[in-house]
């Protein structure tokens, strides 16, 4: 997929909606207007899916040990994209799954488990349950990230394919100036995310999770092509 500057894309909207590519002639009202519905179609992108561009891995060290540790997630934190791994006295390493912190009376207090606590505004945290933490105890935490706003025209969009912010800003504008053409755009511009969606469900080509495995592979461990 391309790698497109916000430059880029408004001169693609410009293209579409003033039949004229120079961002050079856009107004600058016109262009932070236009920004802010790039800004929205990437956030509305945002939500629709985990997006595998999106995934991110936190790695983190307890200086000090502690029961039931609280540990800062960075600020770009939305959810958690896989089980939370803990070496929790140095030398053993556990999946910890995530439960709710409404639940915690339905635990043992040996069941090593997180939870996440906290919010966009006041950053998120994760707390570890059943173990007391050692000091220089390794916490891995795979989680989905927010997308970065895109501010200056150098910023490179994240979206794997950039065209779903052209035509969804298009429909932004054309929404706003109730222009008969809007539900046309906005039909493509979702046609573009389904597309996505579809190729985010598909593994690349050396993947070996991409198709339905013969008994022989999953019962006797035959491995096709090897044995």
């Amino acid at each position: 997929m391309a790698r497109l500057s916000v430059d880029e894309v408004q001169s693609r909207i410009a293209a579409l909606v003033d039949q004229d590519e120079s961002t050079a002639n856009i107004s600058a009202t016109d262009y932070s207007l236009r920004l802010k519905f790039i800004n929205m179609a990437m956030h509305e992108w945002q939500e629709i899916n985990n997006w595998q561009v999106l995934t991110d891995e936190y790695n983190s060290l307890v200086s000090t040990s502690a029961n039931n540790a609280s540990i800062v997630l960075p600020a770009t934190f939305r959810k958690l994209a896989g089980p939370v791994q803990i070496t929790y006295d140095g030398v053993t390493t556990n999946n910890f799954p995530e439960t709710r912190l409404q639940d915690d009376t339905s635990y043992d207090a040996t069941f090593k488990r997180i939870c996440i606590l906290g919010n966009p505004n006041s950053q998120y945290i994760l707390r570890v349950f059943g173990v007391t933490l050692a000091s220089g105890a390794s916490v891995k935490v795979p989680y989905i990230k927010s997308v970065a706003s895109l501010v200056s025209p150098t910023n490179i969009t994240e979206i794997p394919n950039p065209e779903f912010l052209t035509k969804r800003t298009v429909a932004y504008l054309w929404e706003a100036r109730e222009d008969p053409r809007y539900p046309g755009m906005k039909d493509e511009a979702e046609k573009i995310l389904r597309n996505m969606i579809e190729y985010e469900n598909v593994f690349g080509y050396h993947a070996d999770f991409d198709r339905v495995k013969t008994v022989e592979e999953t019962t006797h461990g035959f491995r096709l092509g090897r044995d």
